[in-house]
């Protein structure tokens, strides 16, 4: 575009070789070409390529008359998509202003709102002519990938998505070996929730490029903060595939569906990049454009503005002088870019200082899919408790899940539905260590808030992540959820404490209980309470030392201090049972209670003492608390501690 002496050097060649072959509908369709590529003589490229399509029909060459077409029909597309989402401007300024754009997204909402008109059906004949000239194309070479690619966008942009996944089957026996016809089928069959199927669609368009074409186009560095792309630009390519994977096993809405919706999602905004931003013209591709990076990292544009080029210098805006002027808003965010681009080629960048607003925005938020459908799902609560496990190896982990049932299933006209659940860990390579499906029947209207479910699963020491799932597959409703998790040993002989099991209701179901077998416990995987319920808590003492009686003798220490108060009033609680032998609760000021007591203990080979307690929690105010447990071992004076945190809510 910008080699004057080159092009002037190809115009003279390809005039001289019109002079040898008159007519010839490949030199004009070249010299056509050249046109496009001068500013000031692009309008004479359309009648030079009319007249080199005259002279492929006479002369019968059917790849040529398709390339011409496929270059008018270039040049009809260019101009509908500089003029779409056209709107006039109604009020005193010309166009939108960068500058205010950029520091408030209030006035982008104003201006749009009381300034600006839609223009209807702008461009659309433009549109039909350009799907004339590619059918036409088609037509006369039914493997002409340009041609599918521009027929297949126009389809897009008019919402035609049905056609479009038709037409792009069709088109396949001439273009299988094509990736990018495959991936504007998965577009496609994307926009028509046929999620499996695009999954399908965009596999086999990734199987059909090249390792360096795939990594660069769904490398994750550009849905990244900055310094953390160039880390993984740098990693090697066994690492990068460990973080693609880590990356989409987070992002994955659901497990329990048969695709990862994010991911597909994610190619489906590649794929839209490559449909209508690239451009052999420029040597541009879709995705390493200014739009396309917006789109790859927050999807579509919800609100899409163009309006005509400024004639005249905004103050501090020159980039915009003669060039179309696209704004993209995103109301739930409030995120907003402006482009300038020149008229009818299909380019633009961003304006004024949207580069570096791109990159604060990247900062705060690297990419979002909040888009999708499958993202918009409720969350799970999950208590995780580990026991040392009877093997001596690792731990038994407990995790206890509160499924929003009543909330999830509100809106859901039945009284009764079937509701999938599923457990699942992944170990620090993201490996699936565990996935456990079942599926359950609920009614609707119970008084129940919650679906309890549990899982226990004994695992070695070590990083692992755990995703709670479930959803109601006739509704689509699902709730998840999902976080890291740290499994430490219990090494034999030291005086250590399981975790501290948070639970609704607990009672032992003998005298003398050895262990989680020996109680009724109900788990309260949230953690919540409301003022005057009752906190029950369950913990395991191991290694604890031996006297001469083959006894041992612990002093518990139990706090509960307020981290963060809702309304002012002093904390107070007091023991319900648990411990017949309690010294007594006392207050340390108005956000702490304390509990001390000690107790002796019989210490049998299984070496795991049961503690368990119930605690009132009167009028304590709204709020947060650290529940701290601290045990001493008397004999060896070994001190073990942990916590927890439970929240009162306001109703």
């Amino acid at each position: 575009m910008s080699d004057i002496l080159r092009r002037r050097a190809a115009s003279s060649d390809l005039h001289r070789a019109l002079e040898i072959d008159r007519n010839n509908p490949f030199y004009l369709m070249e010299l056509g070409r050249v046109r496009l590529k001068t500013p000031f003589l692009r309008l004479d490229a359309e009648r030079l390529f009319k007249r080199a399509l005259n002279s492929a029909r006479e002369r019968g060459d059917p790849q040529v008359l398709a390339e011409i077409q496929w270059e008018l029909g270039l040049i009809h597309e260019r101009r509908f998509m500089s003029q779409r989402d056209r709107r006039m401007v109604t009020g005193s300024a010309t166009t939108i202003d960068p500058t205010r754009a950029l520091s408030d997204w209030r006035y982008v909402r104003d201006f749009l709102a009381n300034e600006t008109m839609p223009i209807k059906d702008v461009g659309e004949l433009d549109a039909r002519r350009a799907e004339d000239y590619f059918r036409a194309a088609l037509k006369a070479d039914a493997s002409h990938e340009g041609a599918a690619l521009g027929l297949l966008g126009l389809l897009y942009d008019t919402k035609r998505l049905e056609e479009m996944a038709a037409t792009a089957a069709d088109l396949r026996p001439g273009l299988d070996a094509s990736a990018r016809l495959h991936f504007a089928l998965g577009l496609a069959l994307h926009r028509l929730d046929r999620v499996e199927e695009a999954s399908a669609a965009f596999d086999a368009a990734l199987a059909r490029l090249s390792p360096a074409e795939r990594r660069d186009m769904t490398g994750l560095a550009v849905v990244m903060r900055k310094q953390d792309a160039a880390k993984y630009q740098a990693a090697g390519d066994p690492a990068r595939t460990a973080l693609d994977s880590l990356f989409w096993d987070v992002a994955d809405p659901l497990s329990l569906t048969a695709v990862n919706e994010a991911r597909v999602e994610f190619l489906s905004r590649v794929a839209y990049s490559d449909l209508r931003f690239s451009s052999a013209e420029f040597n541009q591709q879709g995705w390493r454009t200014d739009r396309g990076t917006i789109v790859l990292r927050y999807g579509e544009p919800p609100v899409v503005a163009t309006f005509a080029p400024e004639l005249s210098e905004m103050e501090g805006q020159s980039d915009a002088i003669g060039r179309v002027t696209t704004l993209w808003y995103y109301p739930a965010t409030k995120l907003r870019f402006v482009f300038v681009g020149p008229p009818a080629m299909n380019y633009a960048f961003f304006a004024s200082d949207f580069r570096a607003y791109a990159e604060d925005a990247r900062f705060v938020a690297p990419v979002r899919f909040d888009n999708l459908e499958a993202a918009r799902i409720d969350s799970v609560a999950v208590q995780v408790a580990r026991f040392r496990a009877d093997t001596g190896r690792g731990a038994d982990v407990s995790v206890y899940a509160d499924i929003p049932t009543r909330r999830m299933l509100r809106d859901v006209d039945l009284t009764q539905a079937q509701l999938e659940t599923g457990f699942f860990v992944s170990d620090g390579a993201r490996r699936r260590v565990v996935a456990a499906r079942d599926s359950t029947v609920v009614r609707i209207n119970a008084s129940d808030r919650y679906t309890t479910r549990a899982w226990s699963q004994p695992l070695p020491a070590g990083e692992f992540l755990y995703r709670i799932e479930a959803r109601e597959p006739a509704s689509g409703r699902a709730a998840r959820g999902l976080a890291p998790f740290a499994v430490e040993r219990f090494p034999a002989g030291a005086f250590t404490l399981s975790d501290v099991l948070v639970a609704r209701r607990l009672a032992p179901r003998q005298d003398t209980p050895r262990g989680r077998a020996d109680f009724l416990i109900t788990p309260n995987a949230s953690m919540t309470y409301a003022p005057r319920d009752t906190v029950f808590l369950y913990w395991e003492n191991y290694g604890t030392s031996r006297d001469s009686a083959g006894n041992g003798r612990l002093r518990v220490e139990l706090a509960l201090r307020l981290t963060e108060i809702d309304r002012g009033r002093q904390v107070t609680a007091r023991i319900l049972g648990g411990i017949a032998d309690a010294v007594g609760l006392t207050a340390k000021g108005d956000d702490r209670v304390s509990l001390r007591y000690e107790r002796v203990v019989a210490v049998d080979a299984a070496d795991r003492i049961p503690n368990y307690l119930a605690l009132d929690l009167g009028d304590a105010p709204y709020g947060s608390y650290a529940l701290e447990l601290t045990v001493t071992d008397l004999a060896s004076g070994k001190v073990a501690k942990r916590q927890r945190t439970i929240t009162l809510p306001r109703p």
